[in-house]
């Protein structure tokens, strides 16, 4: 079955929603007007650094519609958002002055008991669609995921979030990279906890300038309370292989 006739039948049978509400669309769009309209856009250079990235970029800030809609992409079948949400990381990036020639894109992996559950990773699905647009090879396997069932999302404060993630992630025996520039994605970034530790693997198997890139971020005013301090520069971690 051709891909046209195969997307075709999909839709009749899984008529696109908004992204954000839910509505049914006439159409095989993501957004309805309204929330088109009030889509919660991330202005270029906002985010502040967060070692050991050079650079961090995300479109969208995860609130309301925005994270109820990553909450279907997720855990509600919804892939086709995929596509939607990697047009908007592309987006992002390709409207920055300068932007780099990247050398890979890679991604943080699931644990593998979500992997079985959802039968999907959806960072590595933003990753491939990416890959489309901006031209790039996908590598896999570049970060280890150990198995840790604790998931970040149950974790309020920074501390255990951090050491959640050392938990969690590891590098892979026979990974070696040779400075290449790499862009890591990621569908969410909250504390910076999780994509901190896998940028600090990237950098011990070799890589050179580290970027991220996200589909949405937590507005950057919930990143300072009192368990959510500034990010600040970590050592590289020795521990941990798979």
């Amino acid at each position: 079955m051709g891909e046209p006739l195969r997307e075709t039948l999909l839709r009749l049978l899984f008529p696109h929603r908004c992204f954000c509400c839910a509505a049914l669309l006439p159409d095989n769009g993501y957004l309805c007007p309204a929330c088109a309209a009030a889509l919660p856009r991330i202005q270029p250079d906002f985010f502040p650094k967060l070692p050991p990235f050079a650079r961090v970029v995300t479109p969208l800030y995860y609130k309301a519609g925005v994270r109820d809609g990553i909450h279907r992409f997720k855990y509600d079948g919804r892939s086709y958002y995929a596509a939607f949400l990697a047009g908007l990381m592309a987006e992002r990036l390709l409207e920055l002055p300068g932007l780099p020639q990247f050398d890979l894109l890679t991604y943080v992996p699931p644990a593998p008991h979500k992997l079985r559950e959802r039968g999907f990773c959806p960072a590595g699905m933003l990753a491939r669609q990416l890959s489309g647009r901006l031209g790039l090879k996908v590598r896999d396997g570049l970060i280890g995921h150990t198995g840790n069932r604790v998931a970040q999302m149950t974790l309020s404060g920074r501390s255990d979030r951090e050491e959640n993630a050392r938990k969690s992630f590891a590098g892979v025996r026979g990974v070696h990279l040779h400075g290449e520039r790499v862009l890591l994605v990621d569908d969410v970034l909250t504390t910076g906890s999780t994509a901190q530790r896998c940028a600090h693997l990237l950098a011990r198997a070799g890589a050179g300038e580290i970027w991220l890139v996200t589909a949405a971020a937590v507005p950057y005013q919930e990143w300072e309370t009192s368990d959510r301090p500034p990010f600040y520069e970590k050592g590289v971690e020795r521990d941990g292989i798979l």
